[in-house]
């Protein structure tokens, strides 16, 4: 580091801890995305099922349990534990004692998702901010290559335990890990490892759904219990096979022609992820019921709010990031994270702004 560390936990009144380092691009662009497959799973789980059938896929349609059930929430842990990685070693630069700070951070996540809970049963804050208290912050004292081996072991343990969130604590932990190792800032220069890393879990995708459409029966993997107990390790796997693989895919993306519209659509949704994730649900809640979804049968409307949705926060994404730094849970979340207000409008601050 090359600023001293300062004798608070609170950033200095001149400069916000936001301000050191710039934006990962990318990373913006993934929580977009990310956002995007989240909702659509979201939508049939608390509009069509009412959150009945949160955490199963037995009725959902084929197409959406292959290809967005249990596939866009691994990416959301991943860059949630990045994240983590990301503000910690910013927040070393401004106090003595970042993991307190870090620690009130995940506290009001907390209650965030406390509240979210009671409109949106099954949402995923309060599992991140528990799993970040209980296993994020006790790995922080750890390299990035030990992390990265516990965080191994816990998504194969977690991915056996429980249906759903079993997985989270151990992606969160992969996150961390790729953070330490300095995986998120070499995106851009490693192009090459990003398109052989694509093909690897790509190849395990559709070799997973080939094989589900035909039919095949396959092993029950448990390595805690033996067949019959807990859950196999195959589909949480696939899962985060193909979770990894569409994140693979939009980085080569990105590097593309299309890339700029891309980043110019996902990356202001990515940015205030927190703010768009907690309106997705005032959204789809209020829509969804006078459009009479209801039914997995209802699947132009369901195509047709989930896209609506997008397209409503990807404007107001770019149009409030014109005049403000951060989206305003984003903002809300940071002034009590530091327990000072933050400047959040464009005039009174620096143009540079967080990863």
């Amino acid at each position: 580091m090359t600023e001293s560390v300062r004798t608070t936990d609170r950033p200095p009144q001149s400069t916000d801890v936001s301000t050191v380092g710039p934006r990962i691009g990318a990373l913006d662009a993934l929580r977009g995305f990310a956002l995007c497959g989240i909702l659509i799973i979201n939508i049939y789980q608390q509009v069509v099922f009412r959150g009945e059938a949160a955490g199963t896929s037995s009725q959902l349609p084929e197409a959406v349990q292959l290809l967005f059930y249990e596939r866009f929430y691994p990416i959301f842990s991943i860059l949630f534990g990045v994240g983590f990685g990301i503000f910690l070693r910013r927040a070393a630069t401004r106090t003595t004692r970042p993991r307190v700070v870090l620690a009130r951070r995940l506290v009001v996540l907390l209650l965030i998702g406390l509240a979210h809970f009671v409109v949106h049963p099954g949402e995923a804050l309060t599992a991140y901010a528990l799993a970040g208290l209980l296993v994020l912050l006790p790995l922080s004292y750890l390299g990035g290559r030990v992390a990265l081996v516990v965080a191994v072991l816990l998504l194969l343990v977690g991915a056996q335990l429980v249906v759903g969130y079993g997985p989270i604590p151990g992606l969160l932990a992969l996150g961390y890990a790729l953070a330490e190792l300095g995986v998120p800032a070499a995106l851009d220069r490693r192009v090459a490892r990003v398109a052989t890393a694509f093909v690897v879990f790509a190849a395990l995708a559709v070799t997973w759904i080939v094989l589900t459409l035909r039919e095949v029966d396959l092993p029950f993997v448990n390595i805690l219990g033996g067949p019959g107990g807990g859950v196999s390790l195959l589909p949480p796997l696939a899962g985060v096979a193909t979770g990894l693989a569409y994140c693979c895919g939009l980085v080569l993306l990105l590097h593309t022609p299309v890339g700029p519209a891309l980043s110019a659509m996902l990356s202001p949704m990515g940015r205030m992820a927190l703010t768009n994730y907690l309106s997705a649900t005032a959204l789809f809640l209020l829509a969804g019921p006078p459009l009479g979804i209801d039914s997995t049968r209802d699947l132009p409307r369901i195509v047709g709010l989930t896209v609506a949705i997008i397209i409503v926060q990807a404007v107001w994404s770019v149009l409030w990031l014109r005049s403000f730094r951060y989206g305003p849970v984003e903002w809300a979340w940071r002034c009590l994270t530091w327990w000072r207000r933050a400047p959040i409008r464009r005039r009174d601050t620096e143009s540079t702004t967080p990863a």
